[in-house]
């Protein structure tokens, strides 16, 4: 009777997370659109938006929900593991390489986040902030990818039997969860780095000219 239970419930659950894909990446979300050339007024104004989403109560939750996820222990379904892996390797890498922001933005303006002027900051080369930005729209790929394969995960959960099956549940939320951070922190990372080197850009190419 417990297992016949155990399996109803497995069942209900496994048909909720199969149509529960509310967390898919439809492309890379470190892509920027918006071609456009702006001004160095115009990139100021910008990096104003991006700072005051930085520090937003929302957006800050969402880091704090990241940083508070737990990679499950392995569920023995081998699409279900690698994919569990991957987005705890992102993870890790973002949280990692989070000070890095500040310190590009300090770099570049000559200011802190809070709009303080920035002292003692190590100047960072425009190769430093491109290969940033090459970094993210490498784990914006790796994430699509990861969004796509997250749809075969239900299926593979129900030939995989009840146990495991019940691991692969988990590893399945820690994964929709995870994604969801993901998409958000990679997509403002990619428009703050893509500002902050166009800012550098045209500062260097103003010192040049007064030369």
């Amino acid at each position: 009777m417990k297992k016949l239970l155990l399996s109803a419930v497995f069942a209900l659950t496994l048909c909720f997370a199969a149509k529960a894909q509310d967390e898919t990446v439809a492309e890379n979300p470190a892509e920027i659109k918006d071609t456009k050339v702006l001004t160095i007024d115009e990139l100021k104004a910008q990096r104003a938006e991006l700072v005051a989403m930085l520090k937003s109560e929302e957006f800050q939750k969402t880091l704090a929900k990241a940083d508070a996820l737990k990679a499950p222990k392995e569920a023995g379904i081998a699409g279900v593991d690698a994919l569990a892996g991957m987005v705890s390797t992102m993870l890790t890498q973002l949280k990692e390489n989070r000070a890095l922001v500040p310190q590009m933005y300090a770099s570049v303006t000559g200011q802190t986040l809070d709009g303080l002027p920035a002292t003692e900051v190590k100047p960072l080369s425009p190769d430093q902030l491109v290969g940033f930005s090459k970094m993210c729209l490498a784990m914006g790929s790796n994430l699509l990818k990861s969004s796509k394969d997250l749809i075969t995960l239900p299926g593979e959960i129900k030939s995989a039997g009840l146990m495991k099956g019940i691991k692969g549940l988990k590893s399945l939320m820690y994964i929709k969860n995870s994604i969801g951070a993901l998409k958000q922190e990679i997509a403002f990372n990619s428009k703050m780095i893509n500002n902050l080197v166009a800012t550098n850009k045209l500062t260097s190419m103003a010192a040049n000219t007064t030369k």
